[in-house]
């Protein structure tokens, strides 16, 4: 499973034998606008995201829909991600690619990621 985490989602994919990304859970929307909010509310809902996010990706573990979990977007992204992730999710954590992934389609994030699967 390949999850990538941007600030106003979180979209997951899977890898096909084939080298493709499939697409893989629904994706999940953070509820944080860049404009509006107090540091506070923002801080509040940047933490209902990640838990969401744990929780499916948990969900997809338990399901043995995931053995090697892939996670990519900004550095803090992926801190605030480790910081939130179970042993459950950690023991899966394969590898991790710091890289600005905003609003990229499938097909280009296939292209950015194939060096990883080689």
């Amino acid at each position: 499973m390949i999850v990538v985490l941007e600030d106003s989602r979180a979209r997951f994919f899977r890898l096909e034998n084939s080298g493709r990304l499939a697409d893989g859970l629904p994706d999940i929307a953070s509820g944080i606008d860049g404009s509006t909010g107090l540091p506070a509310e923002r801080t509040e809902k940047r933490k209902r995201y990640l838990t969401a996010v744990m929780t499916a990706v948990e969900q997809a573990c338990e399901g043995n829909e995931c053995d090697r979990l892939m996670a990519v977007g900004p550095e803090r992204m992926l801190s605030a991600f480790r910081r939130a992730a179970s042993d459950k999710v950690k023991v899966r954590l394969w590898r991790e690619a710091a890289m600005n992934v905003r609003d990229a389609t499938a097909a280009e994030l296939e292209a950015r990621l194939a060096p990883h699967f080689r």
